[in-house]
């Protein structure tokens, strides 16, 4: 899988749209709406809710819960969709914490512009085992 695959789950998605921020995060993007779905342990799961079909994905950022109220600086994580194009498949099936099980997968890393709650980020993001390259930002809502 290529990052233009990555892209597509992205780019036709918009970034998360139901139920209420956990942490009272959200975001807005070229992407769409983003918000902190859960937290598990020190895992926040932000979640993309893919409006073109109808895919749920979901970010999972290690550490990031810990820093809720301040401190916050670069962070490597994954995606996990529930599904996608069959050519844009990754040939390894990865499991989330939460039990999701998924061949739609990739990294991502993301900075906080500022370690203050709450901060915009920028970041990048790839599909299966590629290098993450597509661009994702971003704005407190």
């Amino acid at each position: 899988m290529r990052p233009v695959a990555f892209a597509k789950y992205l780019t036709a998605a918009a970034l998360i749209c139901a139920g209420p921020a956990t942490a009272d995060e959200m975001w807005t993007s070229a992407l769409g709406p983003i918000i902190w779905e859960s937290t598990l342990d020190d895992i926040a799961v932000l979640r993309l809710d893919d409006r073109s079909n109808g895919h749920v994905v979901h970010l999972y950022v290690p550490g990031l819960a810990s820093d809720v109220m301040g401190g916050r600086g670069s962070y490597q994580g994954y995606w996990l969709a529930d599904g996608g194009d069959p050519v844009d498949r990754c040939a390894t099936q990865l499991v989330a914490p939460d039990g999701a099980k998924s061949h739609y997968w990739g990294q991502f890393t993301i900075t906080f512009v500022r370690s203050e709650f709450p901060s915009d980020w920028a970041g990048v993001a790839g599909a299966c085992f590629d290098t993450p390259s597509v661009a994702l930002s971003g704005e407190v809502q």
